[in-house]
């Protein structure tokens, strides 16, 4: 697969983790200003793919790594 297809597909997977876990958050936590629910959002997408070990894995892999 080539780079600009390989980012794609990340960006898509990164971007689909942080809509998903958004709407938990907002509903869960009732977080109702945008800047504050995306720091939230993006902090915590962070904090579980780096605990989950795929960020680990992504360096090994990803296309702007070789």
């Amino acid at each position: 697969m080539n780079y600009p297809i390989k980012i794609l597909i990340e960006a898509f997977i990164v971007a689909l983790s942080i809509v998903i876990l958004g709407f938990g958050i907002k509903k869960v936590f009732k977080i109702n200003d945008p800047l504050t629910l995306l720091f939230v959002t993006g902090f915590s997408v962070h904090l579980i793919y780096d605990l989950l070990g795929f960020n680990k894995y992504y360096c090994k892999i990803c296309a702007g790594c070789k």
